[in-house]
């Protein structure tokens, strides 16, 4: 289990999903009366499950399927049962199957073909059962997604922490981001295209959810913002948002970034960088900083590095309520 993956639950067990997440992934499953669990492991999203339908929990693990015992065991979960075999040998006599396949470590990029089981076994369920989800990395390449099914990314603590694909009858739509706890969804829509135009007095950090489900589109058209780049994931809009999809900044002033000229321009209006973010940017932000050297006693600001046509320029701005 890699440690990232890790929380503690009010018990003080340690499970492989975060709890908010499992919670999250079986209320999209709730219309599901009996569901297999494949690679469950020490039943991160098993006991999530388990409070809603009757669980087949399955794991090679011998080791790991005890410690699920363990844990459905500590939460009363009536429901549940356990068999240790090798998921792919199964029949699927459920109404739904979730499927959790371990990443290999040390994979560069985590590709489907490098999961076990890989998503190529994994996608094929879709024509043994009618309702099908399967966990995947945040990380996992664009070409490895399959084209005929939902694919939803989900936000947690600000973070994107993982994705799921979803087949048959729980597929709603084709992309999906959910930002959690709240629950607040973006999909797939059609619409316009998106301008391309210089900031205006708002510029807006979408969620990381909603950039790697390549919901910027669909974000823009929902907020009455444009892009600042065709490439680049910042909007701007001369209107104020709320919008839990997006970090907004009301912009101070932006120019053409040059070291010596930015520093010169926040000594000059007493302005100091309290954080500093980046996209498409050749400078990271602690090197900037360090470049910068100045004195934490100004007013504090954000610094967004990024490029517009092609060019690198720096956002000064103040960060809004939301």
């Amino acid at each position: 289990m890699r440690a990232e993956e890790m929380f503690f639950d009010r018990e003080g067990l340690e499970m492989a999903t975060r709890e908010e997440v499992a919670h999250y992934r079986a209320w999209r499953l709730r219309d599901c009366e009996k569901i297999m669990d494949l690679c469950c492991g020490i039943g991160g999203d098993l006991l999530a499950l388990g409070q809603q339908a009757e669980v087949l929990a399955v794991d090679a693990d011998r080791r790991r399927l005890t410690m699920a015992q363990h844990n459905s065991q500590v939460y009363d979960l009536q429901k549940v049962r356990f068999i240790a075999a090798e998921v792919q040998s199964l029949r699927m006599n459920v109404d739904a199957v979730f499927v959790d396949p371990a990443r290999r470590s040390g994979q560069r990029k985590r590709r489907g073909e490098g999961y076990s089981p890989p998503l190529s076994w994994v996608a094929d369920l879709r024509t043994k059962v009618s309702r099908l989800a399967v966990k995947v990395g945040p990380a996992i390449p664009e070409e490895d997604l399959p084209p005929d099914c939902e694919v939803e990314f989900i936000s947690s603590g600000g973070q994107c922490r993982e994705g799921a694909l979803y087949f048959g009858q729980l597929a709603t739509t084709s992309r999906r981001a959910t930002l959690l706890p709240e629950r607040h969804t973006l999909e797939t829509t059609a619409g316009p295209d998106v301008v391309v135009a210089p900031p205006g007095a708002y510029v807006f950090d979408p969620n990381p959810a909603v950039v790697r489900s390549h919901l910027l589109d669909e974000l823009a058209r929902k907020i009455g913002a444009w892009k600042l780049d065709p490439q680049i994931a910042y909007l701007s809009s001369d209107a104020a948002t709320d919008s839990p999809f997006v970090r907004s900044y009301r912009l101070i002033r932006w120019q053409p970034f040059q070291l010596k000229r930015l520093r010169q321009t926040l000594r000059d209006e007493g302005l100091y960088p309290r954080e500093i973010k980046k996209r498409g940017f050749p400078m990271e932000p602690p090197e900037l900083r360090r470049r910068l050297s100045l004195p934490p006693d100004g007013r504090p600001i954000t610094l967004l590095l990024t490029r517009l046509r092609q060019k690198p320029v720096v956002l000064i701005c103040e960060m809004q309520g939301n």
